[in-house]
């Protein structure tokens, strides 16, 4: 029975609920989106973040990087600012130099008991993009 409501079929899952079993809808991604002020400061930044940018019109922008897509929506509702990702990297020293090289402000990569190394940046925004690798030795 367990193997009945685990099995994967296409992109259906299969899960208990209310003690019977029933199909669920698999989630094959997630995309952020971040709500900014000023379309194209927000591009220019995420640019020298290292994302690639394409405009959807003036009022959307997709960036997207090794396969990590943001949009950046110019809008009121919600207030700009807010928004915050979790980035698992390989390197978070490398990363930060990565940044700090492009000319942003990066919170220095700390040590955490759950065995990681994080660091962060906070867009112009408000939107804080948080980062961690695992600790190493």
């Amino acid at each position: 029975m367990q193997q009945a409501y685990e099995k994967t079929l296409g992109l259906t899952l299969w899960s208990r609920r209310r003690g019977r079993i029933a199909r669920v809808t698999r989630i094959v991604g997630v995309e952020p989106i971040f709500a900014v002020s000023d379309m194209p400061r927000a591009a220019e930044h995420y640019a020298r973040l290292g994302f690639e940018i394409s405009y959807h019109d003036e009022g959307y922008v997709f960036a997207q990087r090794q396969g990590l897509n943001l949009h950046l929506d110019l809008t009121d509702a919600p207030a700009p600012g807010g928004g915050l990702l979790y980035l698992h990297v390989d390197d978070a020293d490398q990363l930060t130099a990565e940044w700090r090289a492009a000319g942003v402000e990066v919170v220095e990569p700390q040590d955490f008991p759950w065995g990681k190394h994080e660091g962060s940046h906070t867009d112009p925004d408000g939107n804080t993009i948080r980062f961690g690798s695992p600790l190493r030795g």
